[in-house]
């Protein structure tokens, strides 16, 4: 495409106009599939990163400086979402091989297994007696891995109000779970 006709199309982009933003999607959607599976090593994750860009691309299009590339800022955003989602990957790899170094200090094995299944069940009782709002902010956080600021994007909500909501989700947790700590 030309630089000319992407200017235009952006510009209709921003108007909301739907027809140019399927000019633009069925443009670069296949291209930029391919280089976030080049990221990811999984199509259809792939395809998931790219349709979220997208979406965000059509919210976020009147925010983009009409100068800038489209192409560049299409696989800028791609290329961090892939980043964002492997980190998340390591995160959640890295909580559960805390949850397993931590299983692995008990010492009896039958006490270790019935400990287990205690401490896991107490955990999603205490997580799931959490207020609602109190609760969701605490998954995303520890189950997602989602930054303080994502969650308070996600959800509508100041990043001061995720930091009061998590403090108060980890002090009742340390207060419900306080039986099993050593």
């Amino acid at each position: 495409m030309l630089d000319n006709q992407v200017n235009l199309l952006v510009q209709r982009i921003i108007n909301k106009d739907k027809s140019a933003f399927e000019i633009v999607f069925n443009e670069y959607y296949k291209a930029l599939c391919n280089y976030a599976y080049r990221f990811v090593d999984e199509y259809e994750e792939a395809e998931e990163i790219v349709q979220d860009v997208f979406v965000k691309f059509w919210e976020k299009c009147d925010t983009i400086a009409q100068d800038s590339s489209l192409k560049s800022y299409l696989y800028r955003s791609v290329h961090n979402t892939c980043l964002n989602y492997l980190k998340h990957l390591k995160v959640r790899d890295s909580y559960r091989q805390f949850v397993i170094e931590q299983m692995a200090h008990v010492e009896d094995d039958e006490y270790e297994k019935e400990g287990e299944k205690n401490l896991q069940a107490e955990i999603y009782k205490a997580i799931d007696d959490l207020p609602p709002q109190c609760g969701k902010i605490f998954k995303l956080s520890r189950f997602e891995g989602l930054k303080y600021q994502e969650i308070a994007d996600h959800m509508g909500l100041s990043i001061k109000t995720i930091e009061v909501q998590m403090g108060k989700a980890l002090r009742v947790l340390r207060e419900s779970l306080k039986e099993f700590r050593r």
